[in-house]
């Protein structure tokens, strides 16, 4: 399974029928999104990993984030490698004194800590090619900085 580099274009408040959800947008560079419904948490932690500043205390992800670089661990990457019934699955893999690991996460959780350790996030290109969608394709899109808490 080939997997295709992808860009964390930002978190936005998508409106649709049945109301507005957070999502976190996916973007390859030959411009396809792949838009991942999360929650209100994780998407206020992308956010701010993504524009700055920090909290003044660190969030579930920026802890994690430090644990790791104080176990002396890396993030290589973050793969979303599986997706059912509309629900996407995502890998860890980690550099470790001990070796490589994979660890199950959900996407939202594996990019929230991608953009705090700069890794690369990677989509399988069967999934990519199931669930990618051209911007036009996109439901309406809000910053979801203008509804932050």
């Amino acid at each position: 399974m080939e997997q295709i580099s992808c860009e964390v274009a930002g978190v936005y408040l998508a409106i649709h029928d049945l109301g507005v959800a957070p999502v976190v947008l996916l973007k390859t560079v030959d411009e396809r999104y792949i838009p991942i419904f999360i929650g209100f948490f994780e998407a206020l932690s992308i956010h701010s990993a993504l524009n700055g500043p920090p909290p003044p205390r660190p969030l579930t992800h920026d802890l994690f984030s430090d644990t790791l670089t104080a176990l002396g661990a890396g993030l290589r990457e973050v793969r979303i490698d599986s997706i059912d019934d509309g629900v996407y699955y995502a890998t860890l893999s980690l550099d470790t004194q001990i070796g490589d690991l994979s660890i199950d996460c959900r996407p939202s959780d594996g990019i929230a800590l991608a953009v705090r350790k700069n890794a690369p996030v990677f989509i399988d290109e069967t999934i990519l090619s199931e669930s990618a969608v051209t911007r036009d394709q996109l439901p309406e899109l809000r910053e979801f900085s203008e509804y932050r808490v």
